[in-house]
């Protein structure tokens, strides 16, 4: 599959979706919380982080179909997690394909990627993770790869500084 050109892909994917929504990610209220991984559906935590001052993190991963990057963005608010952009290359199974997707704030082509602004809230976000397609968390300047937590599955919530 040419892990590392797909590697390098997805690390500039993550880099300029960063770029392109820093001034709405410093604009964020920050939570203040960390981001707890969970274990499948359980409360059985794998890992906490804190996000930094802007709440924002990313998740990347490769589509399963067209084996392109995706970045999903998002931030921590008080009310709780919140999509606020997805980046990708090209359109596949479960990518929006339409104005007036779900949350869907606007659209727009820049630097060879679609980006689709959003607002979405979610209290846990579930995910399946499979190493071959390199699900990835970029928070404050830390890079996790999620299948090195030997979980099928995870969940991502907002939880409290540790003694809280």
């Amino acid at each position: 599959m040419g892990s590392n050109a797909h590697t390098l892909g997805t690390w500039r994917l993550a880099f300029a979706a960063g770029l392109l929504l820093l001034p709405h990610a410093a604009a964020s209220e920050a939570a203040g919380d960390n981001l707890c991984i969970y274990k499948g559906y359980t409360d059985t935590e794998l890992a906490r982080y804190a996000p930094g001052q802007s709440g924002a993190f990313s998740l990347s991963f490769l589509h399963s179909v067209s084996l392109t990057p995706v970045v999903d963005i998002y931030e921590l608010r008080p009310a709780g997690i919140h999509q606020v952009a997805e980046v990708f290359e090209a359109h596949g199974a479960g990518l929006p394909s339409f104005a007036g997707d779900v949350g869907e704030t606007g659209w727009r082509f820049e630097n060879g990627k679609f980006v689709l602004e959003m607002d979405r809230q979610f209290d846990r976000i579930q995910l399946r993770i499979q190493r071959e397609y390199l699900n990835t968390l970029h928070i404050a300047d830390q890079t996790i790869t999620l299948a090195d937590l030997d979980a099928k599955s995870i969940g991502l919530q907002i939880c409290g500084k540790r003694g809280d």
